[in-house]
């Protein structure tokens, strides 16, 4: 579990990486980042399925100090969740390349979003995994 996560992390930093190079640019590069957006919403969903499994897992003899740091990681996947939903939605293809500019300045904030969330699974989730003995290494 934990290795297949941290796997997952790495993709997604990549293409976090990849939106910040596409952004940098004057103009956007419509495919280009029509397919990394596509990419990281199939990432994204595939971390908060792992996360989700991981916190249920975890959960199952969990101390009541181990059960509010998951419910303190479960509020910000949910309120990042809610703020990816909220920008996608007001952020489709034509509106990025009609507004470009305003697409780099609300884009960056949701991508050091995710990047906060993989930080947070790193620093507290990653830990309560290889307590429990759940797989791998990282």
């Amino acid at each position: 579990m934990l290795e297949e996560l941290a796997r997952v992390h790495e993709s997604l930093l990549a293409v976090l990486d990849e939106l910040d190079a596409l952004t940098g640019a004057a103009s956007p590069d419509e495919t280009a980042v029509a397919s990394a957006r596509a990419r990281l919403g199939r990432l994204s969903g595939q971390r908060r399925r792992m996360f989700d499994a991981a916190c249920n897992r975890l959960s199952e003899d969990a101390s009541p100090h181990v059960l509010q740091r998951i419910k303190t990681l479960r509020e910000l996947n949910a309120a990042q969740l809610a703020a990816s939903t909220t920008h996608i939605g007001a952020w489709g293809l034509k509106q990025l390349v009609e507004d470009w500019h305003g697409y780099v300045r609300t884009a960056a904030p949701m991508r050091q979003s995710m990047r906060d969330l993989i930080a947070a699974d790193r620093e507290i989730l990653f830990p309560m995994l290889r307590s429990a003995g759940t797989g791998g290494a990282p």
